[in-house]
């Protein structure tokens, strides 16, 4: 950032994220003024939200047959050919 008062680069010296808004405050070395900024949303925040929405959708769908899931995942899990890594790039491509 640069400052509006003497045009020199202003130095980050907070970062709160804690109200859920990526928030950064800036002094600049030359003459002590002082400035934020607001980035948007934190990282954090949109990962819980996205988590929680997920959470939300799992709950909504109506339940499976217990027997069938659990045939499937652990013949998911004992199967030779397939990874943990594998498994995991399958869960995300769902």
């Amino acid at each position: 950032m640069i400052c509006v008062k003497c045009g020199e680069a202003m130095r980050m010296t907070e970062k709160d994220t804690s109200s859920g808004r990526d928030i950064r405050e800036y002094t600049c070395p030359g003459c002590g003024y002082s400035d934020w900024e607001d980035n948007g949303a934190a990282l954090w925040k949109i990962l819980s939200d996205d988590r929680e929405e997920a959470e939300a959708e799992r709950a909504a769908r109506p339940a499976c047959d217990g027997e069938d899931a659990q045939a499937e995942t652990s013949a998911a899990k004992n199967a030779p050919g397939t990874s943990m890594w594998s498994r995991l790039l399958a869960r995300l491509g769902r």
